[in-house]
């Protein structure tokens, strides 16, 4: 947001109005600093729009307080454990052998795949404690610890989870990590800075059926509203929910936009007319 200061004097001008809606696809008003949380202004000052509540777009932004949530539905999700700063080096260490190696690393509170590497992928006690210690020093918050879902037959999942006024649509789309031809087979924040993120679409339509029940199932675990990204990915013997999004990227090129192009052939202006008439549909009760 350029100007956070106008943006507020512009919203509380319009509250005497009879009916406001406000597309919102910003997290912050200072998205650097990360101050003024926008969709929790607009629940506090009564404004519709397009989203999700603040409460479950924060449940979304913690990792660890998301796969509580989906655990406790029976919904599959890594094995994990959060390792704060303060732990001790032992007790991480015995978390970990608990559940065993490889182990993935990553920030708890963090999207846009920050903080996440090729070293987050951490094979003994020594990599191990050396990636937590860098959630730690860089970002200053807790690191998530899960069971890495990898193997030959490893596969990985965006699913754009939509609600129209005709019904819940997806947009699955495959990561297609041979095409990115990248030496560690996960979704990076250099991959991300590089645009090197490539995908392919799901054309197995029982694997897309189960995919897009299990992206569905998480969408209602956190109470989410309008749209969301689900990441999955999968092994051998199962698929299993890493996190969910309630704010993903809603540029042209982000991969729900993307998706929706390709899968549904929604151009982009035609994706925010049916994001917003559908929100406004479910805010005031009537078609827009």
């Amino acid at each position: 947001v350029p100007d956070g200061s106008i943006l507020i004097k512009e919203l509380l001008g319009l509250r005497e109005q009879d009916r406001v809606f406000v597309f919102n696809i910003a997290e912050y008003l200072d998205e650097t600093n990360k101050i003024g949380f926008i969709p929790w202004l607009l629940d506090s000052w009564g404004f519709p729009h397009l989203g999700s509540r603040a409460e479950a777009i924060l449940l979304g932004l913690d990792k660890a307080a998301t796969k509580n949530v989906l655990r406790k539905l029976n919904i599959p999700t890594p094995r994990d454990f959060v390792a704060k700063p303060g732990d001790s080096r032992s007790s991480i260490a015995l978390r970990a052998e608990e559940i065993g190696y490889p182990l993935m690393v990553k920030p708890c509170l963090e999207g846009g795949h920050i903080g996440i590497s090729d070293d987050s992928i951490t094979r003994d006690e020594k990599s191990l404690l050396a990636a937590v210690s860098r959630v730690f020093s860089l970002l200053s918050q807790p690191a998530l610890v899960e069971t890495y879902i990898g193997g030959q037959g490893m596969r990985e999942f965006s699913v754009g989870v939509m609600e129209t006024t005709g019904g819940r649509i997806f947009t699955p789309i495959e990561i297609d990590y041979e095409v990115m031809g990248v030496p560690v087979k996960i979704l990076s924040h250099e991959s991300a800075i590089r645009d090197l993120e490539r995908t392919k679409l799901l054309t197995d339509h029982l694997l897309r059926g189960r995919i897009e029940d299990l992206a569905s199932r998480t969408f209602d675990a956190v109470d989410a509203r309008d749209y969301a990204r689900v990441d999955i990915r999968m092994d051998e013997t199962a698929a299993y929910v890493l996190e969910i999004n309630l704010m993903p990227g809603l540029d042209p090129h982000s991969f729900l936009p993307e998706a929706a192009r390709n899968i549904h052939g929604m151009d982009y202006a035609n994706l925010v007319r049916v994001l917003a008439g559908s929100s406004i549909a479910r805010n005031f009760g009537v078609s827009p």
